[in-house]
């Protein structure tokens, strides 16, 4: 803003510079010619010897309307003084075109100029007069001053321009050496009323048709060149077509003043077409700068916070990390839980809280660059801070953001995860991706705190990266993901109930990627559902190939589906379709899901669906969701799978076995096969069996398999006749 105020500051400099010496040039003139009658001195009013004389009456009309346009307050006696000095010219110019004679033989009687006008008189046997075209010009400058205090700046800049018009019609007959305008206007007179006209012009320079005329764009300058040109231009060619006529051989027009007033006519009408054009280029190009003042802005500034651009963030943290020679430091902050006020209250409150954000920010970062990089993300850049205050700023600005807000006149609290990064221990790192990765880990640590940065993070991040990439070309690969099994035995007689089929990724580079890795990382980067669907065609294909080697002799699978493939698509149409294709019958599935699917409604619904069309569906990890026991009659459930913590614990306390066997009777009441997951000790098969589980699944049972393995597993159990072989041979 400040750099924007001193370029209008220089851009209306010249013209108050000008209007500065067009208004002394004018009061010089009238106080010297006054001082010339004053002293009866006639080389003052008459500096050229066969010229017209200045009359006093136009030289104190000029005083008055110097006095006017004295640059001053427009408050108080200065403006007191411009009123009476107006109004003080117009009356003199009133009388002089009211009653011509009586005029002046008044003002010589009352004046003390009257023995210099019959000195003059006596010497050059003319009488001092102020002829009407001097009057009209100087009542046309008095209406221009008038419209222009009363903020009509377009009339008066047309009166003043009507004005320099009459003058210049002056000029052109002097230049032509005709006698009817050799003696109307006075040299004196001439300068006085033109450096006036151009003082009255100027002083309304940034307003009307003036504004584009004098502004310092292309077309203002264009326009000045062209004007000062086609004036002196044709005024000159006025003064040689005279000459011309003066030549004894050549025959002058019948009536030579005509041509004065077309010469007049031609300038005015030229002027008229370069302030028409200069008005409509300076229109466009006033439009491009204000449209480009816009668009900086708009780089510059976030238009709802008011706060610096991702752009302008990244300029200062380029300019500022060098200017703070390794001492610089960011904070990177990201609003948890934001989305709940959009989606509860609408977008227009959730503005509000941004706004109020911001407001929070920028009292908290105490002078320090806050810039709005994203929806709710924002960032604060410190050029002068040490490691530990950028820690302490970040705790600030949790502190800040945690309080609550206003939001319909309720309290809502909002948290917020702040990343810190330090040039100095960022080495290596881009200061920003340093403060975002530090920020990954607040949020990866449950939000509502900040985290500095840590040399560690950024291989963390990278490797993460790599990984999400490497995700994707294994979707489209048909040789890197795969399935294990896992069966699930009655714990009466040992026989497969059912195989949990269970994702495997294996690495071209890596090796094998546990599933707690990439598994969260696909739910994390949206690609769960991609995932869920190429397992699901793994595990139908395997159903298949287990179909046409012993049809209806292979086990039931169980498949784990994601609450995200619900709320993706239909996965039961998606599954049910591939059964289809294969010709495989659904009673042969269960599909798997956790207890947060149930908090969704859409999820239930499609599950009720599933269990119409065959499929079995079973909560597996109950107890640690979302679910109570009061649930699991209106669930579409066919079997529950209790999580491993029960049977752990269930061993270690009679309280807990208590609780466990609970569990598993009212499940039964409900019609439902219990399932102990975690199996590893004989003593737990042992409690899953008197606490009447229906099956187990775990590490004593059998370990997770590949398709392979699990039917060499099977047909190991089928001829030993005996529970599950030692699993030495399966990693």
């Amino acid at each position: 803003m400040g750099e924007r105020r001193a370029g209008l500051r220089a851009r209306w400099r010249l013209p108050r510079v000008a209007r500065v010496a067009g208004t002394a040039l004018s009061g010089s003139i009238a106080v010297w010619v006054l001082l010339g009658y004053a002293l009866n001195v006639p080389g003052m009013w008459r500096p050229v010897a066969g010229l017209p004389a200045t009359h006093p009456y136009t030289a104190l009309c000029l005083l008055t309307l110097t006095l006017s346009l004295v640059p001053g307050r427009t408050t108080g006696f200065p403006r007191a003084v411009a009123r009476i000095a107006v109004a003080a010219a117009l009356c003199l110019v009133a009388v002089r075109l009211l009653v011509p004679l009586s005029g002046e033989r008044i003002f010589s009687a009352l004046t003390p100029f009257g023995a210099a006008l019959e000195t003059n008189r006596g010497v050059t046997g003319e009488a001092v007069s102020m002829p009407l075209n001097v009057a009209w010009t100087l009542l046309l400058l008095g209406l221009a001053e008038v419209t222009r205090r009363m903020r009509y700046s377009l009339a008066s800049q047309l009166l003043a321009a009507s004005s320099l018009a009459m003058l210049f019609v002056a000029l052109t007959g002097y230049l032509a050496g005709l006698s009817v305008f050799q003696g109307a206007m006075a040299p004196w007179t001439l300068a006085g009323t033109a450096s006036l006209a151009i003082a009255l012009l100027l002083a309304t320079s940034r307003r009307s048709f003036m504004r584009a005329l004098t502004a310092s764009s292309g077309p203002g300058r264009l326009a000045r060149r062209l004007l000062g040109s086609t004036t002196l231009i044709l005024a000159l060619s006025v003064w040689l077509v005279s000459s011309w006529f003066g030549n004894p051989d050549v025959r002058p027009p019948s009536d030579t003043v005509l041509l004065v007033y077309q010469s007049a006519f031609i300038i005015a009408l030229t002027w008229g077409v370069v302030t028409f054009i200069t008005l409509r280029a300076h229109g466009m190009d006033r439009t491009r700068g204000i449209a480009e003042r816009l668009t900086r802005r708009a780089a510059n500034r976030d238009g709802l916070t008011g706060l610096l651009t991702r752009n302008k963030m990244m300029h200062l943290r380029r300019t500022g990390a060098a200017a703070a020679s390794g001492c610089a430091s960011e904070l990177l902050i990201d609003l948890d839980g934001f989305r709940a006020v959009n989606e509860a209250f609408g977008p227009e409150e959730g503005d509000r809280v941004l706004v109020e954000v911001a407001a929070r920010l920028r009292a908290v970062a105490a002078g320090h660059p806050v810039g709005r990089i994203g929806g709710d993300e924002f960032a604060i850049f410190c050029a002068d801070l040490t490691t530990e205050q950028a820690k302490q700023l970040g705790h600030a600005v949790t502190l800040a953001l945690s309080q609550p807000y206003k939001v319909r006149g309720r309290s809502f609290r909002l948290a917020a995860s702040v990343g810190t990064a330090h040039t100095q221990d960022a080495e290596g790192t881009d200061l920003a991706q340093a403060a975002d990765q530090a920020m990954y880990a607040a949020k990866a640590r449950g939000g509502n705190q900040a985290v500095a940065f840590a040399s560690d993070m950024h291989e963390m991040r990278k490797q993460e990266v790599e990984l999400e990439q490497d995700l994707h070309l294994a979707l489209n690969n048909d040789d890197e993901l795969w399935l294990s099994f896992q069966p699930v035995v009655n714990v009466t007689d040992g026989k497969v109930m059912a195989v949990e089929s269970l994702a495997r990724w294996r690495h071209p580079r890596l090796g094998a990627i546990a599933p707690d890795r990439f598994i969260p990382l696909a739910e994390r980067k949206g690609l769960i559902a991609a995932l869920g669907r190429k397992l699901l065609a793994l595990a139908v294909d395997q159903a298949a190939e287990w179909e046409h080697a012993s049809p209806g002799q292979w086990p039931v699978i169980n498949v784990n589906v994601s609450p995200a493939q619900f709320a993706a698509g239909d996965v039961i149409s998606e599954l049910v379709a591939l059964l289809a294709s294969r010709r495989l019958p659904a009673e042969r599935f269960c599909i798997e899901v956790t207890e947060s699917v149930f908090a969704d409604a859409h999820a239930v619904t499609a599950l009720q669906r599933a269990r119409h069309q065959g499929f079995r569906v079973a909560m597996d990890d109950f107890g640690v969701g979302y679910s109570t026991l009061s649930q699991l009659p209106r669930l579409p459930l066919t079997s529950v799978k209790l999580d491993r913590s029960f049977i752990a614990n269930a061993t270690e306390s009679a309280g807990d076995a208590i609780i466990f066997q609970s569990i598993v009777q009212l499940a039964h009441a409900l019609e439902l096969v219990v399932v102990a997951e975690g199996v590893e000790t004989q003593a737990q098969l042992d409690l899953a069996a008197s606490c009447g589980c229906d099956g187990a699944q775990g590490y004593l049972i059998a370990r997770p398999m590949a398709a392979g393995d699990f039917e060499h597993w099977a047909q190991l159990c089928t001829e030993n006749r005996t529970l599950w072989p030692v699993d030495a041979l399966f990693d």
